[in-house]
């Protein structure tokens, strides 16, 4: 299963460096919206650059159900204990806190940004929104 592993990484290796340079050098375009766009100058390494990221994505989406499942039943042999002992060593434990969160729905109902600027600030951020 390693070998296996290993061949897929140097693959998607080899197709990331690829497309570092390739893609890089893609045509400026408008789209009929009227937004920016580039068309990508190798689609083929375009669409398999797209087609490796949404199978790793699906791989991240099982491997972190199974995760979870593999968690929840180290919890439920922890119980109300602590501490989940294998051989005498401690292998996992249980961290029990309580949080208070900030109510943001209550503060943007009470106390709106056009009377309380100085309560909120703009962040720019971006994503990456992925066609299915």
């Amino acid at each position: 299963a390693a070998s296996v592993a290993e061949s897929l990484d140097s693959t998607l290796d080899a197709i990331i460096l690829q497309a570092k340079g390739a893609l890089l050098a893609g045509k400026a375009l408008q789209t009929e919206d009227n937004r920016k766009a580039v068309e990508a100058a190798d689609p083929i390494l375009a669409n398999e650059l797209l087609a490796q990221r949404s199978s790793i994505d699906e791989q991240i989406k099982i491997l972190t159900e199974k995760k979870k499942e593999i968690d929840d039943i180290i919890k439920a042999a922890i119980g109300e204990d602590d501490v989940l002992l294998v051989n005498g060593s401690e292998v996992a434990s249980v961290s029990r806190y309580r949080e208070t969160a900030l109510n943001s729905d209550f503060i943007k109902e009470n106390f709106p940004v056009v009377d309380f600027p100085e309560m909120f600030k703009r962040v720019d951020r971006s994503r990456l929104n992925i066609k299915r």
